[in-house]
C-alpha cells in the first residue's frame, strides 16, 4: 500500500480538484450521471485520483468537490475505506499500467458515441477539433461492466496507442497526458459523433483531408494552448 504521508498534500489536492472539475464539466455535458468517471494519476506516483463511487449518493455531479474524489492504487484498492473507487475503476488502472504516457482517463456514457458503437460505421474526421478519430476508434465488443482487471486489460490492449475507444452499447473512453486533454477529447468525441450523425442525414460527407492533419491525426495549427482554452472556459461555466 502506498504511504500517502510521503506525497505532497498540495499535489494531491490539486489533482483531486482537477478530477472534480472534469466531473462537473462532464455532468453539464450530460456525458456522465450516476455512472461514468474521470481520473488522473498523482504525478510521480502510482496513485490515482478518481471520482468516488456515487451509486448511493444523492449529490449532483455538477456540485462535486475534492471531498468526493477517491484515492486508489493501481490494484484498485482505496487508501481511505470511507470513499472507494467506482466498480469500473479497473478501466483506469489497467490503462495506466499499459500506457505510461497517459495521465488522465475519462469513461463516459454519451449517447451519440454509444450509437456509433452499435453500427458498422466509422467515426470520421469531420470537425477540426476532433480529427484524431482519423487514427481509428475501435469498439470493445462487450457491453458488460468492465469490473475486473482481466476485462480492462482487453480494453487497454484494444485502445493501444490511440486516444479513444468505444464500448459496445455502453460508452466511451478517452485518454490524455493531462486532465484537460482527456476531458476535452471526451467531450469533443461526443460532439463529433453528433455532428456526423446529423451530417450523414443531409448527404454525402466530406472528411477533412489527411494532408491537413499531423502524423498523430491532429488538425494542423491546433495547439495544446487552444485545447487548454476550451478546458479553461468550461471551468468557468462549472463553478
Amino acid at each position: 500500500m502506498i504511504n500517502i504521508a510521503n506525497i505532497d498534500p498540495k499535489l494531491i489536492s490539486a489533482t483531486k480538484h482537477e478530477v472534480a472539475t472534469a466531473t462537473r464539466i462532464l455532468a453539464r455535458e450530460k456525458m456522465i450521471g450516476p455512472f461514468g468517471h474521470p481520473s488522473s494519476r498523482i504525478p510521480g506516483t502510482d496513485l490515482v485520483a478518481i471520482l468516488g463511487d456515487t451509486h448511493f449518493s444523492v449529490k449532483l455531479l455538477t456540485e462535486v468537490t475534492e471531498d468526493d474524489i477517491a484515492l486508489i492504487d493501481l490494484d484498485g484498492e482505496p487508501l481511505d475505506p470511507e470513499i472507494s473507487g467506482p466498480g469500473e475503476r479497473f478501466i483506469h488502472t489497467q490503462i495506466y499500467r499499459a500506457r505510461p504516457d497517459v495521465f488522465s482517463v475519462v469513461h463516459a456514457h454519451p449517447m451519440y458515441c454509444i450509437a456509433f458503437s452499435v453500427v458498422d460505421r466509422p467515426l470520421l474526421p469531420l470537425w477540426h477539433l476532433c480529427t484524431e478519430v482519423s487514427q481509428g476508434v475501435p469498439v470493445h465488443m462487450k457491453s458488460i461492466q468492465i469490473d475486473s482487471p482481466q476485462l480492462a486489460d482487453e480494453l487497454a490492449a484494444l485502445l493501444g496507442h490511440r486516444s479513444f475507444v468505444l464500448l459496445h452499447a455502453h460508452g466511451s473512453v478517452a485518454v490524455g497526458e493531462s486532465m484537460a486533454t482527456a476531458c476535452v477529447r471526451s467531450v469533443s468525441l461526443e460532439r463529433s459523433a453528433r455532428l456526423q450523425s446529423i451530417a450523414e442525414t443531409l448527404g454525402s460527407t466530406k472528411p477533412i483531408d489527411s494532408r491537413e492533419l499531423s502524423e498523430t491525426g491532429v488538425s494542423q495549427g491546433l495547439t495544446q494552448a487552444e485545447i487548454n482554452a476550451q478546458w479553461d472556459y468550461w471551468k468557468i461555466e462549472a463553478y
